[in-house]
């Protein structure tokens, strides 16, 4: 894997690469935000230049974190779509296949029993999030 910091130690916003370079420069930003934060609330002179410099680097830093987040939950919705694409080509792919293996009275009534169980499975997981009854 390729270094996301630059030599002063920022994240490189433009070398990120996938959800996995993006988690691991949210890991840096959080620790490296973490140490800003605790060396701030230590601190006895919040009048001193090293303490607005500090706070300073913390918003930059928060900054950077805020684009991480932004920029991960879009790869992370993109993920989602092309799954759900791949799910749907297969889906088309299968009925194909069956088409011209199974008779299309059976196709259908398998179709009809496939969806009725998925049905049935989304309502109960629904239920268990919800802890309620899912159709009220």
């Amino acid at each position: 894997m390729k270094n996301i910091q630059l030599e002063n130690g920022r994240i490189n916003l433009e070398g990120l690469e996938g959800i996995a370079d993006h988690l691991k420069a949210l890991a840096i930003t959080n620790k490296t935000l973490d140490g800003i934060k605790s060396s701030l609330q230590a601190a006895e002179d919040k009048s001193s230049d090293w303490y607005r410099r500090s706070t300073l680097a913390h918003k930059s830093w928060f900054w950077m974190r805020n684009r991480i987040c932004e920029r991960l939950a879009t790869l992370r919705r993109e993920e989602k779509e092309m799954n759900r694409m791949r799910m749907r080509f297969e889906d088309e792919e299968l009925l194909k296949l069956l088409r011209g293996q199974v008779a299309s009275s059976d196709l259908k009534a398998f179709i009809h029993l496939a969806r009725a169980k998925a049905e049935s499975r989304l309502q109960d997981e629904l239920s268990k999030a919800g802890g309620t009854d899912a159709n009220a």
